[in-house]
């Protein structure tokens, strides 16, 4: 068995790889974004999803502070990853694509929730907050459907035939 074998993946791209991006995203509450400064820097802060995940189209929405180091950071169309974890859910996600700023009071009022009073306590009249637009252009995915049986199934199958037994799902998205 080569090594390929083991790391066997789906190729998804266009539209079948927005439907599995939106298939997984409701599965997660928060996001890490990551970026990286001009000096090699990296950086990763947590961040909630905002909207309606479902109707992923290929662009993710975060309230920010407009004075962050994300945003500074993501200035320019550097690369920003996204990376989405669920032990629950069983499911795991990364984007790679660009951020910007977006200062739309329309956009922000759908979005916002009261929860940011926490971090805005002005709400969307705070002048320093604002929305950052993440685009994806690419990612990965894994997803680990079934419970313990087939966990058990897979262990019975692996020490049976002595070749390991693929548990997840997972590919590359090309978006």
């Amino acid at each position: 068995m080569c090594a390929l074998e083991v790391d066997e993946r789906d190729q998804l791209s266009g539209d079948a790889a927005v439907e599995k991006v939106r298939e997984l995203l409701p599965r997660f509450q928060t996001a890490m974004m990551i970026t990286h400064t001009s000096d090699g820097a990296i950086h990763m802060r947590p961040l909630a999803l905002q909207g309606d995940v479902s109707t992923f189209g290929g662009t993710l929405w975060f309230f920010t502070d407009r004075r962050s180091r994300k945003v500074q950071e993501s200035e320019n169309g550097a690369p920003v990853s996204i990376v989405c974890q669920s032990d629950e859910g069983r499911a795991y996600l990364h984007l790679v694509g660009t951020a910007m700023v977006v200062q739309d009071k329309q956009k922000m009022r759908e979005l916002y929730s009261p929860v940011l009073r926490a971090w805005f306590p002005q709400g969307l009249e705070d002048e320093d907050l604002t929305l950052l637009r993440f685009d994806a252009a690419s990612g990965t995915y894994w997803k680990v459907d079934g419970g313990m049986i087939q966990a058990a199934i897979a262990f019975t199958k692996a020490v049976t035939t002595g070749r390991p037994t693929k548990t997840t799902e997972s590919g590359d998205l090309l978006l």
